[in-house]
């Protein structure tokens, strides 16, 4: 975020996917909970989206999956897990996506990790 000159305080943030791996619904090990946590604790404004996942204790608080991420409006997308079957097409457009999975091809403007 810093490097595109806009603030982590206060940045809407979305997780698609909090899961260990795909296909699978453990969080156990997860590094998007560490992800989640400390971009909360730098002030950002965390949701998670995950097929598989209906909630998780993130942030010192239980939040639900959201079912619809791509009705709200985020500053930046990282993608962590994708599950088989996951419809990611709605990212297509977008330039604000971090792709920590290596997989969104059609993503037309993405950074990886």
């Amino acid at each position: 975020m810093g490097e595109r000159g806009r603030p982590l305080t206060g940045a809407r943030i979305l997780i698609v996917g909090m899961a260990y791996k795909p296909g699978v619904e453990d969080l156990r090990e997860s590094p998007a909970l560490e992800i989640f946590d400390e971009l909360a604790r730098q002030g950002a404004r965390v949701r998670f989206t995950d097929s598989m996942v209906r909630a998780a204790h993130v942030a010192g608080d239980i939040q639900e999956s959201l079912l619809s991420p791509q009705t709200h409006e985020w500053d930046l997308v990282l993608v962590h897990t994708v599950h088989p079957g996951d419809d990611l097409t709605w990212l297509d457009d977008r330039d604000d996506v971090l792709d920590a999975t290596y997989r969104l091809d059609t993503v037309a403007a993405k950074e990886t990790l």
